[in-house]
């Protein structure tokens, strides 16, 4: 089920600033019901989401399906035109893999990537790839990028099983899971997170970065190390 709600004020507002908007951030505060204008906002009229109704899951799973613990998560979203949109009401829901953002206790506004680049919420950066056999996009968040491939992070949902003996009384509880991918060439594929296949992908620097990890007792094993010496010398 879904509601569109015209607001004519934030979309007055849109139009009046889309000259130069390249470097204008505008700020939409969900709380305020403004969210749902943006559902015409877009180039040439196309839309970037629209509102629709909360399906709560089953109370007997405990945990949630939002990859965020709170919703005052500060998102800024780049359109295809390099625009910039700021949205402090943001989560991501890894189980429809689509960011949405509260606008009442049992309403949100969710964001299409038809006409999104990129998005970063709380300084991390995801992308979207379209999947023909699909027919939805994939979302990734991001752990490096550069000219010659890129390392992602997608997330699913596992139901950890819980017990229906009395005595135990323990509810069966979403967990959040991960997997890390490989873009390269057009291509994504599954890639396992180790020292080696970092140092692979490093070429003619691996001993570069091995010596920088050293110098800053940085570990392979952690996606903000990774990111810090793959940023500083393979850029």
């Amino acid at each position: 089920m879904t509601k569109r709600h015209p607001y004519t004020t934030l979309i007055l507002l849109l139009l009046a600033v889309s000259t130069g908007f390249a470097q204008l951030q505008t700020t939409v505060n969900a709380n305020n019901n403004n969210l749902g204008a943006l559902a015409t906002y877009g180039p040439d009229g196309a839309n970037i989401g629209s509102t629709s109704l909360v399906i709560n899951p089953p109370k007997n799973i405990e945990g949630s399906l939002y990859l965020f613990e709170q919703w005052n998560n500060k998102g800024v979203f780049i359109t295809s035109e390099e625009r910039k949109l700021l949205i402090r009401n943001i989560n991501f829901n890894i189980d429809r893999g689509v960011f949405e953002s509260e606008i009442s206790k049992d309403t949100v506004f969710t964001f299409g990537f038809e006409n999104v680049n990129r998005v970063f919420v709380n300084s991390r950066e995801f992308k979207a790839r379209f999947i023909p056999s699909k027919g939805l996009y994939d979302v990734y968040e991001v752990i490096f990028e550069n000219d010659e491939f890129a390392i992602l992070k997608k997330w699913f949902i596992d139901i950890k099983e819980g017990s229906d003996n009395p005595m135990v009384n323990r509810k069966s509880r979403y967990v959040h899971r991960s997997n890390y991918y490989l873009e390269r060439d057009g291509n994504v594929e599954l890639f396992k997170f180790k020292k080696k296949n970092l140092l692979k992908l490093a070429g003619n620097q691996a001993d570069e970065v091995e010596a920088y990890a050293k110098k800053y007792n940085l570990s392979f094993k952690k996606e903000i190390d990774v990111s810090r010496m793959f940023s500083f010398l393979l850029k």
